[in-house]
């Protein structure tokens, strides 16, 4: 799992930013503060396309605009290409579960639900993570 000078949960770059990251420790970090730190991590990941990122050529989803596949066989190819993406690409998460929820007022969009377990250095806690596949674009609600 990610860590490092103590420090688990928030990203390299997070770390830099805060006033002092040399005082905080994984157990002070709460639940809360890692579950926003991963769901920006997945927005980028999830909007992140195979190819283009050099040193990780793998990292992202494929574009799944193929009007031959069906629509249930579109969610499920795309539950199966979130959560595979999630375990190679987010260390802070384990036994990762994805599925479709109920379309809202916009049949365009496709919604997910994502369970993990997340480590909180001498714990684990679970968070539920909503998705939402909007022009081609991924968002975590709130």
């Amino acid at each position: 799992m990610l860590q490092s000078s103590g420090v688990l949960g928030t990203r390299l770059f997070e770390r830099l930013a805060a006033p002092d990251p040399s005082e905080r420790t994984a157990t002070e970090t709460g639940l809360a503060e890692i579950v926003e730190s991963i769901k920006r991590h997945l927005v980028e990941l999830l909007n992140s396309h195979p190819g283009h990122s050099e040193c990780a050529p793998e990292l992202g989803l494929l574009d799944f605009n193929d009007a031959t596949i069906g629509v249930l066989d579109l969610e499920r190819n795309i539950e199966r290409a979130i959560r595979q993406c999630i375990e190679r690409f987010e260390p802070r998460v384990q036994r990762v579960e994805v599925t479709t929820l109920p379309r809202g007022s916009d049949v365009l969009q496709l919604r997910f639900q994502v369970h993990a377990t997340v480590e909180l250095g001498r714990g684990l806690g679970q968070a539920t993570i909503d998705l939402v596949l909007n022009d081609k674009r991924y968002q975590c609600l709130d």
